[in-house]
């Protein structure tokens, strides 16, 4: 049996390998034997789950395919602070910056079945193209659809997408074609956060940049179900039914 000392050392040694987005199982076995003994080891599940919540922490979901997918309480140590996420200089940055988070969200999970699928179904790859024509297609949606509802989360929604359909897609220069302050731009910045935090990856194909989600991202979607905002995204998303398939 293992000691009660031992026991800890190994779960601060597992929730430390969580906390590495980079990391994933199939490249370290000591994750792999780490989350075998999660999955087996009830009380050295309890001990980790208790370690969690003093952190404000807790798990999302576990398999050791993938490893431990946390997510952090909004007041906790680890929370994602605004100083965190950058170039937010402004409210409407701040709305912008949520919405466009929305509409990736819904480009790889259009349907309320995708978040229920399996981790072993790959989302859609991404591009930054596909994501300008989709995320001006789902605010035109949004604009189309709005009842005039005056709740603080519509009346932020409001904002959100008057602020992107307000933006140029593009930069005129070519140097500058993907700048903060266009709707490209944006979304860079936005994909950029989210393979930071292990929630996206990489995916370039024939010199063009594209990215996939990972099974941590449908997870924290997943968590956005009961959200009003994402329910009115996923609506609009429901509407528009795109072609992930074909690039623009």
């Amino acid at each position: 049996m293992e000691s009660e000392e031992n026991s800890g050392e190994e779960s601060g040694q597992l929730i430390a390998f969580a906390l590495s987005p980079a990391t994933m199982p199939a490249g370290s076995p000591e994750y792999q034997r780490l989350l075998r003994r999660f999955l087996s080891d009830a009380r050295f599940q309890q001990l980790t789950e208790s370690v969690l919540r003093g952190l404000g922490l807790r798990m999302l979901g576990v398999s050791e395919t993938f490893g431990l997918t946390l997510a952090a309480a909004p007041d906790g140590i680890f929370a994602v602070r605004r100083d965190d996420y950058g170039k937010l200089r402004s409210a409407t940055d701040r709305l912008i910056q949520g919405i466009v988070h929305l509409g990736i969200a819904a480009w790889c999970f259009p349907r309320a079945e995708d978040l229920g699928e399996a981790d072993i179904v790959a989302a859609p790859r991404i591009t930054v193209e596909q994501l300008v024509e989709y995320l001006t297609s789902l605010c035109e949606e949004c604009k189309r659809q709005d009842n005039g509802e005056d709740s603080s989360p519509m009346e932020e929604l409001r904002t959100a997408w008057q602020g992107v359909l307000s933006l140029g897609k593009y930069s005129d220069s070519a140097g500058g074609r993907e700048s903060f302050a266009t709707l490209a731009g944006k979304i860079m910045h936005a994909l950029g956060f989210l393979t930071d935090q292990g929630l996206l990856k990489r995916d370039d194909r024939d010199n063009k940049s594209g990215w996939i989600a990972r099974p941590a991202f449908r997870l924290h979607v997943r968590e956005l179900a009961g959200h009003r905002a994402w329910q009115i995204i996923n609506l609009a998303a429901q509407q528009l039914n795109p072609d992930h398939g074909t690039p623009p």
